[in-house]
């Protein structure tokens, strides 16, 4: 499937339709800054107070004691 893919870059390239390859490139950065947004949004974006933080850090650390 990769090689297939090369190949369709390689055809795009070789035709003499620049602006076909410079518009597949774009979506498909498009679609990876999307999907490292929504990552972000749905992961990261949300930071857990820093209470809850402690009370986790000592439950991890009193459950290894054990």
């Amino acid at each position: 499937m990769i090689t297939q893919y090369f190949d369709h870059l390689k055809h795009l390239k070789e035709s003499k339709k620049p602006g076909r390859l410079a518009i597949e490139i774009s979506l498909i950065l498009a679609i990876k800054i999307f999907l490292l947004w929504l990552l972000w949004a749905l992961c990261f974006s949300h930071p857990i107070a820093k209470d809850a933080r402690q009370l986790a850090v000592t439950r991890i650390i009193l459950n290894h004691s054990n």
